[in-house]
């Protein structure tokens, strides 16, 4: 199982995996940066479509009707309100400690190697699969925002389950 892991990891981040000194805290970057582009495209993506909306469907301000439809507003308030929640996560990810303390390293690379890796392939995994979830979306109104703040969720999680992982090696 560890070695299928390895593999894909390493395939997915064109790196070896853990596999020397020094290697885990490169690894541990590479697996927040992947993370953090699927985030980053998933935003970039969300806010495309939100442009798009307003250029389509919201109609320029008139005398006689200053303030758009609330029913042409309503898709871009919640394509909004996701675009923040992705971005807070892509800055918990980035904000996420390096790990470079050499007792964390020798542990975590004795003991919780193929644990590690399973936070970060489940990582990655829920970054990409956010970001095709919303490059498939045609429009802003057929982004399905519950499986979109399901995968924040679940991203959420595992960060704080590495993160207690990681203490609890140390």
């Amino acid at each position: 199982m560890a070695d299928i892991l390895d593999d894909r990891l390493r395939g997915l981040l064109a790196s070896d995996v853990h596999s020397s000194e020094g290697r885990l805290p490169a690894h541990d970057i590479l697996v927040r940066e992947r993370v953090g582009r699927g985030l980053g495209e998933a935003s970039a993506r969300l806010r495309e479509l939100i442009s798009r909306w307003w250029a389509d469907r919201v109609p320029p301000s008139t005398r006689e009707q200053p303030f758009p439809p609330a029913e042409a507003i309503e898709p871009i308030r919640k394509g909004r309100h996701l675009c923040r929640a992705i971005e807070d996560a892509f800055s918990v990810v980035r904000g996420l400690p390096v790990l470079n303390a050499d007792h964390v390293r020798d542990r975590v690379r004795g003991v919780g190697l193929d644990e590690l890796m399973q936070f970060d392939w489940a990582l990655v995994g829920e970054s990409d699969g956010l970001s095709t979830d919303l490059a498939d979306a045609a429009e802003l109104d057929t982004v399905d925002a519950a499986a979109v703040e399901g995968r924040l969720h679940r991203i959420r999680e595992l960060i704080g389950e590495r993160r207690r992982y990681l203490d609890i090696q140390a």
